[in-house]
């Protein structure tokens, strides 16, 4: 990777980072606990005290609300 690769790399890597942070703590934690932590369902479930299908719902939940806020900050970096 070239020095301008990685620092677009970096760029992006900070604004998902960003994006992850602004996440309500209701459906950030499921998320980073299932994508970082590579939790199954039922133990994040567990950890959380509440249902797995709570887990499920919010996890979904997270990925939505990242998809929009990303399709977001392409639409105005297309538009710079």
């Amino acid at each position: 990777m070239n020095p301008e690769q990685a620092l677009v790399s970096a760029d992006w890597n900070g604004h998902i980072h960003r994006l992850i942070d602004s996440l309500p703590h209701g459906l950030r934690d499921p998320l980073l606990l299932s994508a970082v932590e590579e939790l199954k369902s039922h133990e994040i479930a567990a950890l959380l005290g509440v249902p797995e299908g709570t887990v499920r719902n919010r996890i979904s939940r997270a990925r939505q609300l990242l998809k929009q806020k990303m399709t977001v900050l392409l639409g105005v970096r297309d538009g710079e």
